[in-house]
């Protein structure tokens, strides 16, 4: 048995655990591969993003980016 502690607040678990319910379909390994494909897809996007911004340094002055602080 899989047995993971995340020490969540209650409404963070209880939102988890209805993504769980939702997308689980008896298969660890298909739930497991099917989050990791979603988590692949947003990484892509954020990349497109900052490909089509034209920005070269988005990760080593994303703070400048988000909040204007100094480069």
């Amino acid at each position: 048995m899989l047995q993971i502690n995340l020490n969540l607040k209650p409404e963070i678990e209880k939102q988890f655990i209805d993504i769980i319910n939702k997308d689980f379909s008896g298969s660890y390994e298909k739930f497991v591969e099917k989050a990791i494909k979603k988590h692949q897809n947003v990484v892509s996007k954020l990349i497109d993003i900052s490909e089509d911004l034209g920005i070269d340094d988005l990760a080593e002055n994303h703070d400048h980016y988000l909040y204007g602080s100094d480069k």
